[in-house]
């Protein structure tokens, strides 16, 4: 139970320190309930009024069911955002069967595992304020969480430079509106501070270039938005000189 003004539950929340971070609604088929159901009571039984579905007071919301994972971070009525944390299926959308329990398993045993729990609260999860076209702040502001594909991209990337060290290449396919500034933001800013198996510092400096001038703001803003500590980024905007 979660309100002092009626007996509405919900089904799962997990808490550090006692702190509630994230809640799940949880479906069953053999009841005749699936995630969109899960998706329809956040949207209109859950009142964001209520201290723990105020806005920056939980991190994410999940909606689940043995099959699909849907999450967002703002509870706003009907006008509630949900993308999904999937991983996908032979290139589409969904998840893979899985012969040794839910298709979903992957969220509490990879994504809600104390680890990675304590990796996403400081790696991943970010609030910002938005900015305007002239790039001034706003008083708007988001919560930023990672979708399965983004996280699983990134934490592949930080494992494999960890072990091999710096010269590697890689490609990485994102479509259109996945999500890619985010992927190359919190990617840069985990490897500028990633160190080896020896404590040793794996790069000195990390370098983002993208040959699309209209990108070149959009990952300007987003890197220095996830920036936490001031001065670690410096965007290069008018020469090449800059990077000396």
């Amino acid at each position: 139970h979660y309100s002092q003004k009626n007996e509405n539950s919900l089904d799962l929340a997990i808490f550090l320190n006692g702190l509630p971070i994230f809640t799940a609604e949880l479906k069953n088929p053999f009841k005749g309930q699936n995630v969109q159901h899960a998706i329809r009571q956040y949207r209109f039984d859950r009142d964001p009024k209520e201290p723990l579905f105020a806005f920056g007071r939980c991190l994410a919301h999940f909606a689940v069911d043995p099959d699909l994972v849907y999450v967002t971070t703002h509870l706003q009525g009907s006008r509630t955002r949900f993308l999904p944390f999937n991983q996908g299926r032979y290139g589409g959308a969904g998840n893979p069967p899985s012969w040794q329990g839910f298709a979903t398993a992957y969220l509490w045993e990879r994504v809600w595992a104390r680890d990675s729990v304590l990796e996403l609260l400081q790696h991943f999860i970010h609030e910002y304020q938005e900015e305007d076209d002239k790039g001034r702040k706003t008083s708007k502001r988001r919560l930023i969480f990672p979708r399965y594909h983004q996280l699983d991209a990134v934490r592949r990337l930080v494992r494999d430079a960890r072990s091999q060290g710096p010269g590697q290449r890689y490609l990485i396919q994102h479509s259109a509106g996945s999500g890619k500034s985010n992927s190359i933001a919190w990617l840069a800013h985990q490897l500028s501070v990633l160190h080896d198996a020896q404590d040793r510092r794996v790069f000195d400096t990390i370098i983002v270039i993208t040959d699309r001038r209209v990108l070149d703001r959009q990952l300007q803003r987003t890197v220095r938005q996830f920036e936490q500590v001031e001065g670690v980024v410096e965007n290069i905007d008018t020469t090449s000189r800059q990077l000396k």
